[in-house]
């Protein structure tokens, strides 16, 4: 048996993750040569990854992509070599696994040999053609998937294979790669008379679902022994998930993999982190953290705080609110160290009197400029002191003196306090959760969604702030997923819980107050607020990843908030538009947004409107009384006339 196989990659960077190296290891084992094709870059880390299985490695321009790889090195060999192997294994790095080993699959095939060409798994095609441009056929025919596909040496033998390869014309798209390849490649060579089929057979589900093996992988990896899943799974919007689930597929496919199978589950984690935006990721794995308002695990407590050391930074500005800022740090454990800063001399006894009866080991209070507020007091002068620290939590006395009307501005205070520090079993449980899982790096409280917060977090929470983040990250060398159309979770108000280790790129900066802007700060826009959306990036970008923490209490009122605004939102569409997904609606209000344009004849995320580039102009080039002038104008006639988006 001679088995060649062409492994296509792609990664922006060029650099192999682990995941890939356990793939190939498997897969070497049944093959007689390997050649692998990198579009792009390849690091010299992925070189060494690679090399451990082979030295044909081809690194081309990113281009044609899987398509155009798989040619070039189709082409590398001509196809007189490529008649020596039986068969000719075609796969890239969208795929994880394997679960089991890949031989049995391979066996298993071989031992039909009335077969042209093979795959891992089948798509069931639609009635109609999803992707835009131009159809070889009306509909989406029933075809293997790109993702694996075997070859057999008869079938390269043959003069209609090799033409097809030979005139396959420049591949521009994802799109034209599904219409030009995946999708017609099985049915147009079933058409001529060649001989095909799939080693995870799924025809029983055909109306369940037409991707099985994304809708269902759990099914097909226990129940139809595929030995591989998609890495895609982890990455999928849940909205494309809810227009055939309930959400439940990724949640069971981890639980899988993790109790039922010996795969290593860092592979997975470590991919993720690095290369997945967090919005997608935590919630198809269900990672938002539901705290229990009694001590769900008494010895991993102990554990804690014996054995750990915790920090509680703050910074307190209101005097007015030093009973309830000390009732926040009066539910942390006796082992924690407090870092307290202030804005002025004469505060600084009335803080050590307040806190000076507290049980806990110690209580810091410093003195610090105000420029920047609560930001450029954690920055500045707190950040530096939790280096050495296991686990913190950041807290302000905050108080949204602008926001009307005030219940507004405290309903947000309550939302970052309820969720971060509801009372003591909830902090000792929230230990417990960095405690046990090591990747976690931040836990956010869920951002406002009432009152005049509403429209802006529901669609994104950037408000003015895209742009300013990622010049921000890219000053700091942060390198993550970052999308204006996928809401970062962001401490929004500066209340959150952190591993230091996680925020370390960000605390390295060596921030001076003279990097934040003077008094009267801007309600928006600012280099403050772009440092509140930062640290989830921050955090991915050191192997750890942001999630949201809600109190059970809270979490209650949370999910029964948002039905609110769903069944809101939903009745007056229900009576206009004729559909019933998920999908349907969506495509309803947004073909009816794009007939409603706003002044600059733009729809999209408001993030990275033009709009949005317009303003975000206009305040970085004229004198601050022109551009308040201007917006206060804007303001009176177009709106939001209820206050500022954002404190």
């Amino acid at each position: 048996m001679k088995r060649l196989g062409i492994f296509f990659f792609y990664e922006k960077n060029g650099d192999v993750d682990d995941f890939i190296t356990y793939y190939l290891a498997d897969l070497n084992k049944n093959l007689t040569e390997l050649v692998v094709v990198c579009n792009g870059k390849l690091s010299e880390q992925g070189r060494a990854a690679f090399s451990q299985f082979t030295d044909n490695i081809i690194v081309r321009e990113n281009k044609g992509l899987d398509v155009w790889a798989y040619k070039t090195a189709l082409d590398s060999y001509g196809w007189a070599k490529l008649s020596e192997f039986d068969e000719i294994v075609m796969t890239n790095s969208t795929l994880m696994g394997p679960v089991r080993p890949l031989k049995e699959m391979f066996d298993a095939m071989w031992e039909n040999q009335d077969l042209d060409f093979w795959g891992l798994s089948i798509h069931h095609g639609a009635k109609s053609n999803p992707f835009k441009g131009k159809h070889l056929y009306n509909y989406l025919p029933v075809h293997i998937q790109s993702h694996f596909i075997v070859y057999r040496r008869r079938f390269v033998q043959n003069p209609e294979l090799q033409a097809y390869w030979d005139n396959m014309p420049m591949i521009e798209s994802y799109t034209d790669s599904v219409q030009r390849y995946e999708a017609v490649f099985t049915k147009q060579f079933e058409d001529k008379g060649f001989k095909w089929d799939v080693y995870v057979k799924t025809d029983d589900l055909k109306d369940f679902t037409d991707y099985p093996l994304l809708v269902c992988p759990t099914l097909l990896l226990r129940e139809k022994k595929c030995p591989l899943f998609k890495r895609r799974s982890f990455m999928h919007e849940l909205e494309a998930y809810l227009n055939d689930t309930a959400g439940e597929p990724v949640q069971e496919l981890y639980d899988y993999l993790r109790d039922e199978t010996d795969y290593p589950m860092d592979l997975i984690w470590k991919n993720m982190i690095r290369t997945m935006h967090p919005h997608d990721f935590t919630r198809n794995l269900a990672l938002t953290r539901i705290i229990e308002p009694t001590v769900l695990d008494e010895a991993t407590a102990q554990s804690i705080r014996q054995n750990r050391r915790i920090a509680l930074a703050m910074h307190l500005y209101f005097m007015d609110m030093l009973d309830s800022s000390k009732a926040f740090a009066a539910k942390f454990p006796p082992e924690t160290d407090i870092f307290i800063s202030t804005s002025s001399a004469d505060k600084k006894p009335q803080i050590e009197a307040a806190f000076a009866d507290l049980n806990v080991r110690s209580v810091t209070v410093t003195v610090v400029e105000n420029q920047g507020r609560d930001v450029g007091a954690f920055l500045c002068d707190l950040a530096p002191q939790l280096r050495d620290y296991d686990y913190a939590c950041f807290m302000h006395d905050k108080k949204a003196i602008q926001t009307r009307p005030g219940s507004v501005g405290a309903s947000f205070g309550y939302v970052c306090n309820e969720n971060v520090c509801k009372n003591a079993a909830h902090v000792l449980n929230v230990l417990c959760e960095f405690e046990k899982d090591p990747y976690l790096g931040i836990l956010c409280p869920p951002y406002p969604t009432h009152g005049l917060y509403f429209m802006n977090m529901c669609s994104g929470g950037w408000g003015p702030n895209f742009e300013n983040t990622k010049k921000l990250m890219k000053d700091l060398g942060i390198d993550a997923p970052v999308s204006g159309e996928k809401s970062p979770i962001a401490p929004y108000g500066s209340v959150f819980w952190f591993r230091p280790k996680a925020l370390a790129p960000l605390f390295d900066h060596g921030w001076q107050h003279s990097d934040f802007p003077p008094e009267p700060l801007p309600q928006d826009g600012t280099i403050s607020h772009a440092i509140e959306r930062i640290y989830p990036f921050v955090a991915q970008s050191a192997g750890y990843y942001p999630a949201v923490v809600m109190s059970k209490s809270y979490a209650v009122t949370h999910n029964d908030t948002m039905q609110a605004y769903a069944g809101g939102v939903i009745r007056p569409l229900a009576r206009v538009f004729d559909c019933t997904t998920f999908y349907g609606a969506v495509s309803s209000a947004t073909g009816f947004a794009y007939k409603k344009h706003h002044l600059f004849s733009h729809y999209g995320p408001y993030s990275d409107s033009r709009r949005r580039h317009a303003r975000n102009w206009l305040r970085d080039n004229l004198p601050a009384g022109s551009y308040k002038v201007i917006i206060n104008t804007k303001r009176a006639i177009f709106g939001p006339h209820e206050g500022p988006y954002e404190d």
